[in-house]
């Protein structure tokens, strides 16, 4: 199984946090990647979990669109497919994002 520890795409980075990776796609759009780091405490634990960051990331997108109809909010897609639609750029950064 695949551990994600730190995504590395070719887009600017603008925040590395505990267990995501934030990146800057456009003045106006952000991608954010869950890896499987773990934190607990305010600290980052040596291993990773594997898919964890998939799991949180597809958790999280499920609520945004069962409960999107409540009001605005800042989720866009966590399917890879529209986001290499979008990004066609980081095609070969398919597998690193999948899920996340």
């Amino acid at each position: 199984m695949t551990v994600l520890a730190a995504s590395r795409l070719p887009l600017p980075l603008l925040r590395r946090g505990k267990v995501r990776e934030v990146y800057q796609v456009d003045a106006t759009r952000l991608l954010l990647v869950a890896s499987d780091r773990v934190s607990a405490f305010d600290v980052v634990m040596a291993e990773a979990v594997p898919m964890k960051g998939a799991v949180l990331t597809q958790l999280s997108a499920f609520w945004f669109r069962t409960l999107g109809h409540l009001g605005p909010h800042h989720f866009l897609t966590a399917d890879v497919d529209d986001i290499l639609e979008e990004l066609p750029q980081l095609a070969t950064h398919r597998n690193e994002m999948a899920g996340r």
